[in-house]
């Protein structure tokens, strides 16, 4: 795993949702971070399939696009107090478009169920990447973004602190506590919120970047030992597969070539690296949202 990239791509991210928060007025701020939401989106979209490593990657990348874009849109020209109220629909239609993409591959094509459940699981990260548009629109943040500057300073603590390089038992605890703390200090010496809201939002948002980065962690490490080979036919390091007429697209590199040493071989490739960092900021969104709403309303 590219601990390094994956840090890199979490801290370019969630810096560049701080700053789109603070462009105003108001209305010019949320589409700001409609936009930053947009490229995250595009650029998750483009590497989630290929790190996990699924066949026929472009249709599913097409599908969690159009969902993630979908959402943030709508959470950005929906009224308030109630922006996130097509979430959920943008996600089903997702899940929908996922289903029917496997269908139009026909029977017999390999890993059409890892493909489902995959695309799936792509659809709900972007479409939780609508929360960060939907809590710039809150109170809190309407004027100066103060708990969006919270929210990235523990995503920046949890990364940082998960990247460095020692077992996973000691950076993921050690990263959700960092989280936990730099959201109480900054709540007292950077922005005007209580201790208690910084302290939830620091628990939540550190939760999802340690698990992001153990679940990758460890599944580099399953591949790296090539235990894929034995139990997922056309995962990486297994062999080859059929095309995928039916779309007329070839299976992925990564699932056909087994490369694992490689480049861009499965969650051990740039590319899937920068996939997971972008994810466990876009993620991180509506859970943001919600808890700010519960918390400072």
């Amino acid at each position: 795993m590219r601990t390094k990239t994956f840090a890199t791509a979490s801290l370019v991210a969630v810096a560049a949702l701080v700053a789109a928060s603070y462009v105003g007025p108001a209305e010019a701020g949320s589409w700001a971070i409609w936009a930053v939401v947009c490229v995250s989106v595009l650029v998750f979209a483009w590497g989630y399939p290929r790190l996990v490593g699924l066949p026929a990657p472009w249709p599913l990348s097409a599908v969690i696009a159009l969902a993630g874009l979908g959402a943030s849109t709508a959470a950005t020209v929906a009224p308030m107090p109630s922006p996130l109220q097509w979430m959920g629909a943008f996600g089903a239609l997702g899940v929908i478009l996922v289903f029917v993409t496997q269908l139009l591959r026909g029977t017999g094509q390999r890993q059409r169920l890892e493909s489902t459940l995959g695309g799936c699981a792509g659809v709900l990260v972007v479409v939780f990447g609508s929360g960060w548009v939907a809590a710039d629109r809150l109170a809190p943040n309407a004027g100066n973004g103060s708990m969006m500057l919270l929210s990235g300073l523990s995503i920046a603590a949890a990364v940082l602190v998960s990247a460095i390089p020692w077992p996973e038992r000691l950076t993921a605890p050690l990263g959700w506590l960092a989280a936990i703390l730099v959201g109480g200090v900054a709540s007292v010496l950077v922005v005007d919120v209580s201790v208690i809201p910084a302290v939830v939002v620091g628990a939540v948002v550190g939760s999802v970047v340690v698990c992001f980065h153990v679940l990758v962690v460890s599944e580099a490490q399953v591949l790296r030992g090539g235990s894929f080979s034995t139990v997922a036919p056309g995962a990486p390091g297994a062999t080859a597969g059929p095309r995928d007429d039916v779309l007329g697209i070839a299976a992925s590199p990564s699932a056909e070539q087994g490369t694992v040493a490689g480049k861009d071989a499965g969650v051990l490739g740039i590319r899937g690296a920068i996939a997971v960092g972008v994810a466990c900021v876009i993620a991180s969104g509506a859970l943001v949202y919600y808890v700010e709403r519960m918390l400072l309303h």
